[in-house]
């Protein structure tokens, strides 16, 4: 195991536990637990080949060429082998994302979304991303009627569990579990959004790629995930 460094201090061990290295270190001291000392895992070695095999025909019989996409709440916008988010700026597609990734918490298993263009039905997760995508286009969370395809504060804040319903097709012969903690949770993204204004231009989240990327160079995933632990107390954008 690695030894984490700035740890000396509460506030150190805190920020180092933050950050990938941490986050990769900790995930491969689960995996790798063995006997009585880690209590809280059982490891059954003979189980391996076989978890393992079942994993590879599974993989094999939906991507025979091995050619997988990456696991992401994009990828659910793609559900059905239609490319729905197309065409969207930069700014649009935060917005998009951070929205969607918010709505998506467990539905419950009665619930589902029949998409009218493509005449399919999606459940769960890939329900979950489909239907946020067209309450997205639609502009369910945009203040702005020319500009529908945004999120801003002012339209987050204006949410309610009827207009939320609609869009997601929630009705006494498809409910969904949460529909009013997901009512809230976007209202409150509305008010973060509104009160920091120098991070979200215009009340969008959108305004979170202009930040990032305001230094030249590319910007890496453990800069992102620095910057965003590190925003409360005023740490600054991350540096390339």
């Amino acid at each position: 195991m690695t030894t984490l460094v700035g740890v000396d201090t509460a506030e150190g061990a805190a920020k180092a536990l933050r950050t990938t290295a941490a986050i990769r270190e900790r995930a491969r001291s689960c995996c790798s637990a063995r006997g009585p000392a880690v209590p809280l895992f059982t490891v059954d070695d003979d189980a391996l080949p076989t978890a393992a095999n079942e994993v590879a025909e599974v993989t094999l019989a939906r991507y025979p060429d091995l050619n997988i996409p990456f696991h992401s709440r994009w990828r659910h916008f793609e559900a059905g082998g239609v490319d729905r988010a197309i065409g969207l700026d930069a700014h649009a597609m935060v917005d998009l994302a951070v929205v969607s990734v918010l709505l998506d918490a467990g539905a419950g298993p009665d619930w589902h979304y029949d998409e009218a263009g493509s005449a399919l039905r999606f459940t769960r997760s890939e329900g979950l991303g489909v239907a946020s995508w067209h309450a997205f286009a639609a502009g369910l969370f945009s203040s702005d009627r020319a500009h529908r395809r945004q999120a801003d504060a002012a339209g987050l804040r204006q949410l309610d569990a009827d207009r939320l319903a609609d869009a997601f097709q929630v009705g006494p012969s498809n409910p969904m579990v949460g529909l009013d903690g997901r009512v809230s949770v976007l209202r409150r993204l509305g008010d973060a959004l509104a009160d920091q204004p120098e991070v979200f231009a215009q009340g969008r989240p959108g305004g979170l790629f202009d930040v990032l990327t305001a230094a030249d160079g590319p910007v890496s995933a453990p800069d992102i995930l620095a910057w965003c632990w590190g925003r409360s107390r005023e740490y600054g954008p991350p540096t390339t």
